[in-house]
Formats: C-alpha cells, sequence, structure tokens
C-alpha cells in the first residue's frame, strides 16, 4: 500500500512540476511579446466605432502584421467604409495597411503605421513541433486583454484538403490571428477555429511563410479580383482532385453509387428502416467536403455536397409514388450560406437524360451567379431515376464557388457514375 502511495505522490509531484514549468513559460512568453501582439480593429467610418476585433501579431521590425483574412474581411469587400486599426498593450492605437491576403487559408498580412514598433517581433520556426510538444496561444479573447493559453501540439488534422493543426487547447472569440508559439517564442502557427472541448485548429507554419514571401500592398481596386483568382485557383484543385481518381463504389437499393471519391470526402449512412408507420424505405448515402472558405460575414464558399437516395415502396401506386419522388427532388437546397446582395437567383435547366449505363434519369441543373465574381457560381444538381416504377435513386449534388469549366467536370463525370445492380 506504502508503495502505491509513493508512487501516486510521484506522479501528482511530475503533474504538479509540468503545470508550474508551463505556467512559466507562458508568463515568460508574455512579457517578453507582449509589445508584439496587438488586438486588431474594423473602424466604421461614419461613427467612428470597432465593428469587430481580432487577434494579430508582428513578424518583423519593419512592422509586419500577420492576422487571419476573416478579421479583416469587411474592409477588403468595403475599403471606403472601413478602415484598420490596432490596439497595443499599452493602450497606443494607429493605422494598418493590407499588404497581402490568402482567403483559402484565412490569412491576412498587414502593415503597422510607425518609423520603428517597439520591442521584439515574434519569430517563425524552422520547422513544426513533434507530435505531443507543448505550444502556446496567444490572442485577445472576448475583448478582455491579451492572455496565452498552454496547449499540445497534436499535428497536422487528418484527411482534411486544408492543412491545420490540431491544438489541444481553448482558443476563444476575438483569438483569431493571434499566434501559436513554442516554448522559444518561435511562431508554429495561427489561431484561426474551435470545435469546443479543447479542440482548436490553427493554420500551420507553411502558410505564413509563403504569405510573408509575397507581401506588395495590393492596390485597393484588386482585391476582388485577387480573392476571385484564388477561389478559382483552389475550386478547380478540389474537383481536379477529385474526379482523377477512380471512385469506389457501394450498393444502394438496386443501385450502385460512388462511396469514398476522395480522402478528404466524408460519408455517412441511414434509413427509416426502424420506422414502423413509413409507408416507403429510404435509405441514404451523404458526403461532403465539410469545410468552408469565409468571404465575409454573410458569404461562405468552397462547400461540396454529395447525396443519394435510395427510395422503394409497397405500399404507394405507381401516381403516388412518382408524386412523392417529384416532393423529394424538390427540398433540394445550396449547401453554402450566400445572400441576396451576394448571388443572384438560380436559373434552373430539366433534362431527361441518360448516362453511359443506361440509367434514366429526370435532372434539374440550377446555376447562381456571383454579383462581385464574374467567373464564380454555385451550382446545385438533382436526379431522380425513372427505370422503375415503385422505387428510385434520388441523386444530388451541390459546388459552391466555382467556374463554369469545374462545375462541367464535376457534372459529368457525376451523372455517368451511377449505374444499376
Amino acid at each position: 500500500m506504502l508503495k502505491h502511495y509513493l508512487s501516486l505522490v510521484v506522479v501528482i509531484a511530475q503533474f504538479c512540476m509540468v503545470d508550474a514549468v508551463a505556467e512559466e513559460t507562458a508568463e515568460n512568453l508574455f512579457n517578453q511579446y507582449r509589445s508584439a501582439l496587438y488586438q486588431i480593429q474594423m473602424i466604421d467610418n461614419e461613427s467612428g466605432n470597432k465593428t469587430s476585433i481580432g487577434s494579430g501579431f508582428r513578424i518583423s521590425a519593419q512592422g509586419d502584421i500577420v492576422t487571419n483574412y476573416h478579421v479583416v474581411s469587411e474592409y477588403v469587400y468595403s475599403p471606403d467604409k472601413y478602415r484598420i486599426e490596432f490596439l497595443n498593450s499599452l493602450g497606443d492605437k494607429g493605422e494598418l495597411t493590407l499588404q497581402n491576403f490568402d482567403v483559402v487559408n484565412d490569412l491576412a498580412l498587414l502593415k503597422i503605421d510607425m518609423q520603428s514598433p517597439p520591442g521584439l517581433s515574434f519569430e517563425l520556426a524552422q520547422a513544426l513541433p513533434y507530435q505531443g510538444a507543448a505550444i502556446y496561444s496567444l490572442g485577445n479573447p472576448h475583448d478582455l486583454g491579451m492572455i496565452v493559453v498552454p496547449g499540445t501540439y497534436n499535428g497536422l488534422k487528418k484527411n482534411s484538403f486544408y492543412q491545420r493543426i490540431h491544438f489541444t487547447g481553448s482558443i476563444n472569440p476575438g483569438m483569431s490571428g493571434g499566434p501559436a508559439v513554442n516554448s522559444l517564442g518561435q511562431v508554429v502557427g495561427v489561431n484561426v477555429a474551435t470545435a469546443g472541448n479543447q479542440i482548436g485548429f490553427l493554420i500551420p507554419l507553411p502558410k505564413i511563410k509563403a504569405l510573408f514571401a509575397t507581401r506588395n500592398n495590393l492596390p485597393q481596386d484588386t482585391y476582388k479580383q485577387r480573392l476571385q483568382q484564388q477561389l478559382l485557383d483552389n475550386q478547380a484543385q478540389v474537383v481536379s482532385e477529385i474526379v482523377s481518381h477512380e471512385w469506389q463504389v457501394s450498393n444502394l437499393g438496386r443501385a450502385q453509387i460512388p462511396e469514398k471519391m476522395a480522402l478528404f470526402i466524408s460519408c455517412w449512412g441511414g434509413s427509416n428502416a426502424s420506422e414502423k408507420e413509413t409507408q416507403f424505405l429510404s435509405v441514404q448515402n451523404r458526403c461532403r467536403l465539410g469545410e468552408r472558405i469565409y468571404l465575409n460575414s454573410k458569404l461562405q464558399t468552397g462547400e461540396i455536397e454529395i447525396e443519394y437516395e435510395w427510395i422503394e415502396t409497397e405500399k404507394l401506386n405507381s401516381h403516388r409514388f412518382y408524386q412523392f419522388f417529384s416532393d423529394s427532388i424538390g427540398s433540394a437546397r445550396p449547401g453554402n450560406q450566400a445572400g441576396k446582395n451576394d448571388v443572384s437567383n438560380y436559373q434552373c435547366q430539366h433534362d431527361l437524360i441518360k448516362n453511359t449505363h443506361d440509367v434514366k434519369q429526370k435532372s434539374v441543373l440550377c446555376v447562381r451567379a456571383y454579383k462581385d465574381f464574374d467567373q464564380l457560381f454555385d451550382v446545385l444538381y438533382i436526379a431522380a431515376s425513372i427505370d422503375f416504377e415503385q422505387s428510385g435513386l434520388i441523386s444530388h449534388f451541390t459546388l459552391s464557388g466555382v467556374s463554369k469549366a469545374s462545375a462541367q467536370q464535376f457534372t459529368q463525370h457525376f451523372m455517368d457514375a451511377i449505374a444499376w445492380q
């Protein structure tokens, strides 16, 4: 018993020592780099008041500051309506200029409007930490002042198209754009999102270095042109990676459908088989990218959703089944958030089609345009098979923020992927 007791004492002492070291490291980091941490404020020019806040950090003696794109997105969209200001640890304020941004990776590079900012700048690390290493997230949560949050580096998020560091620690609102550093104070990532329960995500070091290497003070009238090109390049790569792989297939009712289209596409299934009063059997397979690109507070893009539903009945006659089938087609909705100021109404085309496997379908292809980007579109497709009287397959996808070429490439691949067993 004494042996077990002593072992417990040793374990508790070790945990206390680790906590003490982490607390001391956090305090040292804060004291050493507090002058290089900033609150980033979006200021409405008419009222002179801030409309949103985030965090930022200086990475050069020349005043280069890193933050998230979403922290300054209002300025990118309306540079005449807003300005970007900083608030430092001494309470000093000043204006910031936008040098560059990376909307896909949610990064922005700013420059402070002063000759020589005081104190040390953060240094970018040479490499990412090892799995399980202690790292520290710094930022300004809930407008309460700068804090340091100890956490753990858990590698890059798995099965994700967009590289994100999995950080075990609390990232709270207002900390967006703040640095995550190793024990030496070197930056390894940027705070970007939280999933709650001590699960946070960081933009990894290579993305920061790539943006810093291209700092060039973009003219205001090129902001949206640059946004569009970054989105077009990204979505073309996403679609290309999906359609360039041979899709695995699985059975859904009497149909064969794609099961795994890419490592970064996650799929789930479900059915109503346990419902006793239902008049039909519905079996679903739903897949999605699950990651969106933030453009502004009312517009997100980059999502891909794919759904298949097999429906069959012995209780409905062919007329009632067809009516139910048609109602199911009409329930499809786009997968991304967008408002009337950002996108046009959908324009739809109805067709009867037969794919390469002789599957006959009634299809609807709808497209809406982005008002600020003349080459970007959202695409909504839904089709219902018409080969059987009391059973059928509904297939559906939505693409957001794609070019016409990418939309056509994906649509053709999607239509021809369905077959009967």
